[in-house]
């Protein structure tokens, strides 16, 4: 794992991944003028993080009791992770539209894409393979959101394609993709437009 030192904090380059497909996905809603979903994507962020760095209180409870500072620097790692995707899961069953669930679909799509990208940039493995991974993504995001149900479907295939080549088909976030493929799907068949 790589870390980055930004003066005092060390970060791992993960950490600094998402939080670029973050930024970088808040500014593609921003300047397609999506305010709707821009609202609940930064709502999201926000819970998300909240969900993860309070887990620690879930899983180490002994650590934070005998140093209550520690939840600043500690978080829940992959379980506080699961905890906060359930949480926006939640949310974004509950807050948005049914029409304007196909966006929240392709908001998951363009913060992966994004994320994968950093992450090849950020540990200097941007080859040719993460380069392919990243125009493929970006091509599965130009099809229509009408059909979006398929693409959710292709697009984690894509990325799964991938973490199979890098020999992490079955790790944390392939799973993640899994889950998350699944829990879209979920909501989108519930859609009687789709």
């Amino acid at each position: 794992m790589n870390w980055f030192t930004i003066g005092s904090l060390t970060i791992p380059a993960a950490q600094l991944a998402v939080l670029a497909a973050f930024v970088i996905t808040a500014l593609v809603l921003w300047l397609k003028k999506e305010r709707y979903i821009l609202d609940i994507y930064v709502n999201a962020i926000f819970l998300f993080v909240a969900v993860w760095k309070a887990s620690v209180l879930l899983f180490s409870f002994a650590i934070v009791k005998q140093a209550p500072l520690s939840i600043l620097y500690f978080n829940g790692g992959w379980k506080g992770i699961w905890l906060g995707l359930i949480a926006v899961g939640i949310y974004v069953v509950r807050r948005c539209r049914k029409e304007k669930q196909a966006q929240a679909v392709w908001t998951w799509m363009v913060v992966i894409t994004f994320f994968e990208l950093a992450v090849s940039l950020l540990t200097g493995q941007a080859g040719l393979l993460a380069f392919i991974q990243s125009g493929g993504s970006i091509v599965l995001l130009a099809i229509p959101l009408g059909q979006v149900s398929k693409t959710i479907w292709l697009f984690t295939l894509w990325q799964l394609l991938f973490e199979s080549l890098t020999a992490e088909l079955f790790s944390n976030s392939s799973l993640l993709y899994i889950g998350a493929m699944l829990f879209f799907t979920l909501i989108i068949r519930r859609n009687p437009s789709e």
